[in-house]
């Protein structure tokens, strides 16, 4: 009995052997064919960019081509995004591959200098995707404008936070003020000029315009001292009064204020002028305004200019017939009503004119619609648009009662006004305010257990940027493996992320924390090319191959 259990146990260990060593045929095998995960060269991997990360160009490249180290799935279709530094997409041809399937590339249009964002996403031979993005530069890029560029005082070079965000003080209350009583003065004194070219006007029209322009012109003029005297002394915080001269002789801020001080002494005088005289005098002074303005600040140039004159035109205009029309209702009613007919005819115009120079300027200075909701300025323009519309509304009842051969009622006519009132004080506050928010430095600090992070992002701007990277691992662990920063825009699903490359650095800070050893690294470089909402990730691989993962978000404009 004992010897046939033994025979039954060597016939079981043999069957077992042969189950073991099929098993093992079955493992090459797969092996071989690549079914199984932990393949050596299991994804593709970019091995050559032309232009390269970081590539610095005089001129624009005609093609992006991207290298990988095996064949592409050849039933997938590969993706190349070529971004500009306003996210736009610059390049819509065919992706073509080249190099056996190892290769894909895109053709580009003529570029200018700016930086470019090449984002990929591809799938490999076995079937996994591969994505990445890079940034090179073309030419020597000039900033993009921001918060800093509209602020006065940087213009002068001093060194002042201001734009029209920080808290309401006395000084900045009589800045405001002064601020409306100038625009008030401007916007109805060149209105009445402009109505004076009217030659069929009768003569209580002509001897009421005549009576007011005086009047505007001795307005203008106190309203002009006292505003750039109290911008001049807003400039010059804390300098002597020898700055005063500097400003106004060698800064484009100061010989404005100059050229506007000049104007405003030729106000009163207006009212002895030859209609060619009162043209010229309104030409100049909107063209000095238009110039002393935000649209000053923002290309081209010459077309946000453009926009803002003809803007400051239309309100004119408007203003000074709708101050004439008050005067003369308040003289002789049959007289406002025929003036009416006409007032409310240029008045359609000027509105139409607002509202289209006023858009399309908006649409010049921000870089999208969003940006209405990130600043002051955005909220007083909402403000100003809805003002705007009820101007609309009143303006349809007094144009409604005049086809109907009836004088406009008083409520109607001084609610116009009043609205017209209302815009003068939130455009005196609009010019105050900053329409392109500020960019701050990134300081983002994690504590964990596992782990302290502290990065650092300076200026956080589009562009050039210099990036501080510091990882503190427990002792125990000692220096990371390797550590990894990628950045990647939230707002733009299309991107993939991009790898900072770090550099190691002696780090001279005193940021020690007792039981952990620290490892500092820095970049500098374009990597965030463009405006929107960005997420940092890092990726630290420590000593025991544990990867600990750190995010934050944060938006640049």
């Amino acid at each position: 009995m004992h010897a046939v259990r033994i025979k039954n146990g060597q016939s079981f260990f043999s069957k077992y052997k042969t189950i073991q060593w099929l098993l093992y045929a079955l493992l090459a095998a797969l092996l071989a064919f690549g079914f199984l995960p932990g393949q050596a060269s299991a994804h593709a991997v970019l091995e050559k960019a032309t232009p390269s990360q970081d590539e610095k160009l005089e001129t624009g490249p005609s093609v992006v081509e991207l290298l990988f180290n095996e064949r592409l799935d050849s039933s997938s279709t590969p993706k190349i995004l070529v971004l500009n530094s306003s996210s736009e997409k610059i390049a819509d041809g065919k992706v073509e591959k080249f190099s056996e399937g190892k290769g894909i590339r895109l053709a580009l249009p003529t570029l200018k200098e700016d930086h470019y964002t090449v984002s990929y996403d591809v799938i490999s031979a076995d079937g996994h995707p591969v994505t990445g993005a890079y940034v090179f530069t073309v030419g020597n890029p000039p900033p993009l404008p921001d918060s800093s560029s509209l602020d006065p005082h940087a213009q002068v070079g001093h060194d002042h936070s201001h734009g029209g965000e920080e808290q309401l003080t006395v000084m900045g209350f009589l800045l405001y003020a002064s601020r409306i009583a100038y625009y008030a003065g401007l916007l109805g004194l060149a209105g009445l000029l402009l109505w004076s070219l009217q030659r069929s006007a009768s003569p209580v029209v002509k001897e009421a315009r005549e009576t007011v322009t005086r009047f505007g012109g001795k307005f203008v003029l106190c309203a002009t001292l006292v505003y750039v005297v109290l911008s001049i002394n807003n400039l010059t915080q804390g300098e002597p009064l020898s700055e005063w001269w500097r400003v106004l002789s060698e800064t484009t801020v100061g010989k404005l204020y100059s050229a506007s001080l000049l104007l405003a002494l030729a106000a009163p005088l207006v009212t002895s002028l030859t209609a060619p005289g009162r043209l010229f005098w309104v030409a100049v002074a909107l063209f000095v305004e238009a110039w002393n303005g935000h649209a000053a600040a923002f290309d081209p140039l010459s077309y946000s200019i453009v926009l803002d004159y003809a803007h400051l035109v239309a309100a004119s205009l408007w203003t000074g017939g709708l101050v004439l029309l008050a005067l003369i209702w308040r003289k002789e009613r049959p007289e406002a009503g025929r003036f009416a007919l006409l007032f409310s005819k240029w008045a359609l115009i000027s509105f139409l004119v607002l509202w289209v120079t006023g858009v399309l300027s908006t649409l010049n200075f921000l870089p999208s619609w969003k940006y209405v909701l990130y600043t002051n300025w955005g909220t007083w323009l909402i403000v100003k648009a809805a003002v705007s519309f009820l101007v609309v509304i009143v303006a349809f009842f007094i144009r409604l009662r005049l086809r109907k051969g009836n004088l406009p009622q008083q409520s109607l006519l001084w609610s116009d006004i009043g609205l017209l009132s209302a815009i003068v004080v939130v455009v005196g506050i609009l010019t105050y305010q900053n329409p392109l928010p500020a960019n701050e430095a990134l300081h983002y600090h994690d504590m964990g257990e596992d782990m302290h992070v502290t990065l650092r992002i300076s200026p956080n701007a589009p562009g050039d940027n210099s990036i501080q990277l510091k990882v503190w691992l427990p002792e125990s662990l000692g220096q990371p493996k390797s550590t990894v920063l990628r950045l990647q825009p939230i707002d733009r699903e299309d991107v993939a992320y991009i790898d900072v490359p770090l550099e190691p650095y002696e780090d001279q800070e005193l940021d020690d924390f007792p039981g952990f050893v620290k490892a500092a690294y820095e970049a500098q470089g374009p990597y965030l090319p463009f405006a929107g909402k960005w997420q940092a990730q890092i990726r630290v691989m420590d000593s025991e191959d544990n990867e600990l993962v750190r995010e934050t978000t944060f938006r640049i404009y």
